[in-house]
C-alpha cells in the first residue's frame, strides 16, 4: 500500500511541478512540461521505475473511467456540435491530411538512402 501512495504522490508532484512551470512562464503545456521531467528523473536516475511502477499499473487500468468526463461534456454539447459539424470535420480532414503528408515526405526524406556516384561505381568495378 505504501508504494502505491508513494507513487501516486510522485506522479502528481511531477504533473503540478508541470503546471507551475507553465504558470511561471514556460510556454510548454503543464502536462507536456510534467511528462518531460518525469522522463528527465528516470533518464537520470533520480526517480526509480520500481517507485512509480505500481501507481502507474494502476492509472493504466483505469485509464478508460478517466475518459467518461469527456464523453458526457461531449454528450451535454451535443446541439454546438451539429450546429458546427462541417467546420469540425473540415478541420479535422486538414490536420489529418497535414500530418500525414509531413510524416511521410519527413520518413522519406530520413530513410532515404543516399544515391551512388558514378565515379563511386567506377572505383568498385576496377
Amino acid at each position: 500500500m505504501f508504494e502505491l501512495v508513494r507513487g501516486l504522490a510522485i506522479v502528481v508532484a511531477i504533473f503540478l511541478s508541470g503546471n507551475w512551470l507553465h504558470a511561471h512562464g514556460v510556454p510548454i503545456p503543464g502536462g507536456v512540461l510534467g511528462l518531460l521531467l518525469f522522463y528527465g528523473a528516470m533518464l537520470t536516475g533520480v526517480l526509480k521505475l520500481r517507485w512509480v511502477e505500481r501507481a502507474a499499473g494502476l492509472l493504466l487500468r483505469h485509464m478508460v473511467l478517466l475518459f467518461v468526463p469527456l464523453t458526457v461534456g461531449l454528450m451535454d454539447m451535443g446541439g454546438i456540435l451539429s450546429r458546427q459539424a462541417f467546420a469540425i470535420l473540415a478541420s479535422l480532414l486538414v490536420s489529418f491530411l497535414a500530418v500525414l503528408l509531413t510524416t511521410g515526405l519527413l520518413a522519406r526524406w530520413l530513410l532515404h538512402p543516399e544515391p551512388e556516384t558514378s565515379a563511386g561505381n567506377a572505383q568498385g568495378v576496377q
